[in-house]
């Protein structure tokens, strides 16, 4: 039997024109900017894959549909999940971006389609208009002096390390990541 396919997530590599020299300044600009708090930036190493964004989400956006999220708002529970944690502190450190970072992601988080009766997604929320969400990915970019890079997330080896998770073999990497998100609401 064939896995399922997994549609791409709502995220656009930026590739910075320079690495970060002052990442607070760069995260100021971008929570200036950004068009809602749907919207986060991550570290470049800390996104696995599609599976892996798509596994944050959905404990995220359960977490809000339940309102029993940790942190205050939707980006920052999603950066508290994928760093699997309960600190929020320490999520930011493990996937912000940091001075010397070269490459970043912008995610839109996509509202929950809601539940069945058996408590599981209905199926992955479907954006009617992407093109604007790209457009809106475009003119960030512009102000966070970056171009898009033409990638979609895949392992990397800084990703487990960065996470608190530590060295790997390669291809455990997935794997390792999606069970640290899991454990944050543990």
């Amino acid at each position: 039997m064939e896995p399922a396919q997994i549609p791409w997530f709502p995220a656009w590599g930026i590739d910075f024109y320079k690495p970060i020299e002052d990442s607070k300044k760069l995260v100021e600009t971008w929570l200036e900017i950004r068009p809602s708090e749907r919207w986060v930036m991550i570290s470049g190493t800390v996104a696995a894959s599609e599976r892996h964004l798509w596994s944050v989400w959905a404990q995220t956006t359960r977490n809000e549909e339940h309102e029993s999220m940790v942190a205050r708002s939707i980006d920052a529970e999603f950066i508290r999940i994928l760093s699997g944690t309960h600190q929020i502190r320490v999520a930011f450190e493990r996937a912000g971006v940091r001075n010397g970072d070269e490459y970043a992601w912008l995610l839109y988080l996509p509202m929950h389609p809601g539940f069945d009766e058996y408590g599981q997604s209905i199926t992955y929320p479907i954006e009617e208009n992407n093109s604007n969400l790209e457009t809106m990915a475009a003119e960030s970019m512009t102000w966070l002096e970056g171009d898009l890079l033409t990638a979609r997330p895949i392992p990397h080896s800084d990703g487990p390390v960065r996470l608190g998770i530590g060295e790997m073999p390669f291809e455990r990497i997935e794997a390792s990541m999606l069970t640290h998100a899991a454990a944050a609401d543990l």
